[in-house]
């Protein structure tokens, strides 16, 4: 197949292939970086995740107070034996929400010693 004298020819570049690419230099931290020792990173995130315990615990802790007020309103609504037993599950329900939001802080604080250790 012969081609047309009056083709346009082509404008584009020859191909080349891009420079190898190569890694920096690696520099040793200086004093006072980010970077920091194993242990040092250890505390770090143990205190992290102490004040993520505590901070999950008073969260539990004020759910459970607020659905206690909210079940005790409802409660009021009703009277005698009824408001009674209302009365009483209502703080069962707090009382176990509170013993499990402080069992799991319990845990996490116990998970946090004996990631320092």
């Amino acid at each position: 197949m012969a081609v047309a004298a009056d083709a346009p020819k082509s404008t584009a570049p020859a191909a080349t292939t891009p420079p190898p690419m190569t890694a920096p230099a690696a520099t040793p931290p200086a004093s006072g970086s980010m970077a920091a020792s194993p242990k040092a990173e250890v505390k770090a995130d143990a205190k992290a995740m102490k004040a993520k315990a505590d901070g999950d615990y008073k969260a539990a802790k004020a759910k459970a107070d607020a659905d206690y007020k909210a079940a005790k309103a409802e409660c009021g609504k009703k009277t005698g034996a009824d408001k009674k037993a209302c009365t009483k599950d209502a703080k069962a329900a707090h009382d176990g929400a509170i013993k499990m939001a402080k069992a799991e802080h319990d845990k996490e604080a116990a998970d946090v010693k004996a990631m320092k250790k």
